[in-house]
């Protein structure tokens, strides 16, 4: 039974392994998303000035509050999906050592019963 306990030992580390790698990727993911969009919104506006016509720096000024607005709003939406994959995590990690003792109590269970 102890090869068993040595599998799922090896099976819940590349679970979570799995879990970390992917969250670190989804934070990075955002961060240079995010930071890329913020840089294009200041080379697009970093001319702005230079217009003469007052309609083409309302347009400006219109589409640079609807940036901000997206900007914003994805910060806080990929936040929240963060917390919820790291909600996740916890309660997958969680699963997994109530697994893993399930299976220390099983295999104990049969070797005793292989014993009588």
């Amino acid at each position: 039974m102890d090869k068993g306990l040595e599998f799922f030992d090896a099976w819940a580390k590349t679970q979570k392994e799995f879990l970390e790698t992917s969250l670190k990727t989804q934070e990075a993911f955002r961060v240079h998303w995010l930071d890329s969009m913020k840089k294009s919104q200041a080379s697009f506006f970093s001319n702005a000035d230079t217009l003469d016509n007052p309609q083409a720096k309302e347009m400006l000024k219109l589409f640079n509050s609807w940036i901000d607005t997206m900007i914003n709003t994805s910060e806080l939406f990929n936040g929240e999906v963060v917390k919820l994959q790291q909600s996740w995590g916890k309660t997958l990690e969680n699963q997994i050592e109530q697994s893993k003792e399930l299976v220390r109590l099983f295999s104990e269970y049969l070797q005793k019963a292989g014993t009588s």
